[in-house]
């Protein structure tokens, strides 16, 4: 079988000083940048899930191994449930759940404090195909959300979640950091920071 493949030539590294990443082989995004830059799409990027079943101490460690802070949720069918935040598993809807139930940490599973699908509000592809960075922080702004799921339609006219945009993932791409973009009082505030760096 092995004679099948032949061995390439290996190349010296010696001479190579950049590493090539999405954010650097373009223009920089501001805010009237296409709100596809800061989206986070799962034709292309695997989502984090897990299981609604999972207790809420693992869930918080698989979000620090994964590096995320939304996982998606999914129920015994594989089928998404909802999504759960860092916030979800390690604040005041574990502490009330417990205190409600009169069970310990242990026994909170993400099923008790994610927030169902039924309660979530989300974009549409072809709207965010038509979108502005800053348009998506002023939806984030008033809704006071820190994640926006987007969703489009398959084929087969089956709904899905295409992707996620965060807060976070926003806050990176401008190089403004998150306290920063929600305390400016207006737009013009953030793009001056953005084009001559700084704080308010």
């Amino acid at each position: 079988m092995l004679q099948e493949f032949r061995q390439i030539r290996l190349q010296d590294a010696v001479d190579v000083d950049y590493i090539l990443s999405p954010e650097s082989s373009g223009v920089p995004a501001n805010l009237y940048s296409p709100a596809l830059d800061v989206f986070t799409d799962f034709t292309k990027v695997k989502p984090v899930t897990v299981p609604e079943s999972m207790p809420v101490t693992e869930a918080l460690e698989y979000m620090m191994m994964q590096h995320v802070r939304l996982l998606f949720v999914l129920d015994n069918h594989d089928n998404f449930s909802g999504i759960v935040t860092a916030t979800d598993v390690s604040g005041r809807k574990v502490m009330s759940f417990m205190q409600r139930d009169g069970v310990s940490r242990d026994q909170v599973q993400v099923r008790h404090v994610m927030l169902s699908k039924l309660n979530i509000r989300a974009l549409r592809y072809s709207q965010l195909e038509e979108s502005r960075v800053g348009d998506v922080m002023q939806t984030l702004r008033t809704s006071g959300d820190q994640h926006v799921l987007v969703v489009d339609e398959s084929t087969a006219g089956v709904m899905r979640v295409r992707g996620v945009i965060s807060s976070s993932d926003i806050s990176r791409r401008l190089k403004i950091s998150f306290d920063v973009m929600y305390e400016a009082k207006s737009f013009a505030d953030i793009e001056a920071i953005i084009t001559q760096g700084g704080e308010l």
